[in-house]
């Protein structure tokens, strides 16, 4: 095999013409030719995002071909730049390849016109002898490769069944063993319970008398008259009627405690100021259960957008009535170029955009986290 070559090939596109050095190579080199390739149109590198190139060519006095678009290095093709190595098919027989050329074209069908052929030398190795033309195509190669993968994966897949088996094995074996010893430890216990059982005397336990007398004895027992006394004073059904009272109170009082979450609203803007980022602006009303009462609170969400004045507060909503504070709210909120912004909520309704030098005049400012108790 001869030693890798890189040749440099410009093709003009407007003028359909190739600067590229004599191509020669030996019968039935392998990886020994790299052809750098640049592609120019108006004087300008032609951007080739987006397109694959694909080299072809006829053998020489034969009818075998080659179509090979695996060789290629893509990393430069937006710089209208790739380099193609030559399969040593490519070189099969000696003589004249003037049928040589690169098909580029996308995935959905569209080529690039302009792409004139070139030619290449192959001399004859003596040392090759008679060589057999065969068409190449890469899409084999790319086959071939997939099946020695999954050859691959499958010889893998036999060694990890093997290794797991010789695991459950010696996992079964030492479970065998973990069995063996604890019937052996349970077979000893039964012994020594059967021993104690068989060295009980009479002596041991207490008389039947004992037992007799302490049945009888209405000091140490219930009697009949104190079952009858302790049942007459709660009753299933009385018992019941007073844990279904008992459940309904303490349903109703969790209940009082849930806030009540009104419908989102769209806030009423003033003329100018509209929808920001896609993201309507709205307000809604909670319902909180506080041990100091009942309170109500307005949230806000979205986004307004319009032309907001460093050098004065601009007025984009008006809340109505039963929505406002009882006294001027503050707030900061993000804006779109990262400096923020302030939203003021007035007792009369006005929701001000309030004006700041730092803030550089943002197309939108946002409303997220934004509550307030409504005061009137």
């Amino acid at each position: 095999m001869s030693a890798l070559r890189k040749i440099n090939a410009t093709l003009d596109l407007n003028k359909k013409v190739w600067d590229i050095e004599r191509i020669e190579a030996i019968q039935s080199d392998i990886n020994s030719l790299t052809l750098a390739v640049q592609i120019v149109e108006g004087g300008l590198q032609k951007d080739l995002t987006g397109y694959k190139p694909t080299f072809a060519v006829v053998l020489p006095g034969t009818s075998e071909y080659i179509i090979d678009d695996l060789h290629v290095n893509l990393a430069n093709l937006s710089k209208g730049y790739f380099e193609y190595t030559f399969v040593k098919e490519a070189f099969a027989v000696p003589g004249i390849y003037d049928t040589a050329r690169f098909i580029i074209k996308k995935d959905d069908g569209t080529e690039l016109s302009g792409m004139p052929r070139f030619t290449y030398y192959v001399e004859k190795d003596p040392l090759q002898g008679t060589v057999k033309a065969e068409s190449y195509v890469s899409d084999f190669e790319r086959l071939e490769g997939l099946i020695a993968d999954v050859e691959t994966e499958i010889s893998n897949l036999h060694d990890e069944v093997t290794s797991e088996s010789a695991r459950l094995d010696s996992e079964i074996a030492g479970l065998d063993a973990k069995i063996d010893t604890e019937t052996t430890k349970l077979q000893t216990n039964a012994n020594d319970l059967q021993q104690q059982f068989d060295s009980f005397s009479p002596e041991q336990f207490t008389p039947k008398v004992d037992f007799e007398n302490h049945i009888y004895n209405s000091d140490i027992h219930v009697t009949i008259a104190n079952k009858i006394s302790w049942e007459a004073k709660e009753t299933p059904v009385g018992a019941q009627a007073k844990a279904d009272k008992a459940l309904d109170d303490a349903k109703t009082y969790t209940n009082s405690m849930f806030d009540e979450y009104g419908a989102w609203v769209n806030l009423p803007l003033t003329s100018g100021f509209s929808t920001g980022d896609n993201n309507t602006p709205q307000y809604r009303l909670i319902t909180t259960h506080t041990s100091a009462g009942t309170k109500t609170f307005a949230e806000f969400r979205g986004a307004i957008a319009g032309t907001f004045l460093s050098t004065s507060n601009s007025t984009v909503a008006n809340m109505p009535v039963g929505t406002r504070p009882a006294a001027t709210e503050y707030f900061t909120v993000a804006s779109n170029n990262g400096n923020g912004g302030r939203i003021a909520f007035t007792t009369t309704g006005t929701v001000v955009q309030v004006s700041s030098s730092a803030n550089a005049n943002p197309s939108y400012v946002g409303l997220s986290g934004v509550k307030y108790e409504v005061g009137n």
